[in-house]
């Protein structure tokens, strides 16, 4: 079994799953780890994005991946005050009457409140800016593909592959039946229609391996298995039970939002067998870490925002922190080293 003490330097992935406002989990585990790469460190001005080459993100994870590579390089704490603050408004119904009458017709909530807090949040910065790689997935509705949003891409072709960070995180959160596409403009205002990359990478971190393997970073070109560091975060473990009978009489209606959980939650499991057997073979399972918190309390809906819930989200993040101080140790002194 591969060594981490054996001073080899690795290329540092951190990749965020999506989840709605299940994104305060993973922004509790990393405030926790960012904490600790202060203390460990030294240097009191430590962020996530000094001790990680790419960070890669799909739909609030996508989000959390735009904020930790913000420019103005953001606290780690200031992600779950994202959450905690603006998740009501996010996820603000547009009224009993409608969401009974339309939810079969339009989306479940209107895109305001979502595209307020991520103006607030990123303002005009670009993905160009960012002084790390990143990944962020999304899906062109119009031409039928994946789309990865990528710094190395941002800063080798401007105009058509720049874009601003709040409307990368909209299009990498625009969840189908939750909020509606997401209709963006790269630098040479060319729209773009997008929607959730949750639709193909729920967890991007095979995605973000694949697309190391074309850049140059400080510790090496070109990177295989063996060159990477890997640290998954999931937004929960799902473990509710959907009932066989009445999901034998569902029809589109019946389905649509467990259809969209279930893509959700079985993405990230597929990755994660795929990338444990690739560093397995390679000889440095060490080197990929998969956090996967349970929710305990916390609702498994991504878009309850109730203050309880809130709540339950931070506890859940603060007891897998507890249970698991020394693997998170581990991951630090790995990242420092």
């Amino acid at each position: 079994m591969y060594n981490m003490s054996n001073k080899m330097k690795k290329v540092r992935i951190l990749s965020i799953d999506g989840g709605g406002i299940r994104g305060i989990i993973p922004a509790v585990v990393l405030e926790y780890i960012e904490k600790e790469l202060k203390r460990k460190s030294g240097n009191v001005d430590a962020i996530i994005q000094d001790y990680f080459d790419m960070i890669a993100g799909t739909s609030t994870g996508g989000i959390l991946t735009c904020f930790y590579l913000h420019p103005s390089r953001l606290p780690a704490g200031k992600a779950i005050d994202l959450y905690a603050d603006n998740g009501s408004k996010i996820f603000k119904p547009k009224g009993a009457f409608l969401n009974g009458l339309l939810s079969l017709v339009t989306s479940k909530y209107p895109v305001k409140g979502l595209e307020t807090a991520l103006n607030d949040t990123f303002g005009n910065y670009k993905l160009s800016q960012a002084s790390k790689h990143s990944l962020v997935t999304a899906y062109d509705i119009v031409n039928r593909k994946s789309v990865l949003f990528t710094v190395p891409e941002a800063k080798k072709n401007p105009q058509q592959r720049d874009f601003s960070l709040k409307d990368i995180a909209r299009a990498t959160s625009a969840a189908p039946t939750y909020f509606e596409p997401a209709s963006i403009k790269s630098m040479d205002n060319k729209v773009h229609n997008l929607i959730d990359g949750a639709m193909f990478a729920n967890d991007p971190s095979l995605c973000a391996v694949v697309e190391a393997r074309k850049n140059k970073y400080e510790t090496c070109d070109n990177p295989t298995i063996e060159n990477i560091y890997l640290v998954s975060i999931g937004t929960g473990k799902e473990s509710q039970s959907l009932n066989p009978k009445k999901a034998s009489n569902w029809g589109i209606a019946g389905w649509a939002v467990p259809v969209v959980d279930i893509l959700m939650t079985a993405s990230p499991e597929v990755v994660s067998y795929q990338l444990k057997q690739l560093f397995e073979v390679a000889g440095c399972s060490d080197c990929y870490e998969r956090l996967e918190p349970e929710l305990h309390k916390a609702s498994p809906e991504m878009d309850d925002v109730s203050k309880d819930n809130i709540k339950n989200l931070k506890e859940a993040g603060e007891r897998y922190v507890t249970q698991n101080k020394v693997r998170l140790d581990k991951i630090v002194d790995n990242l420092i080293s």
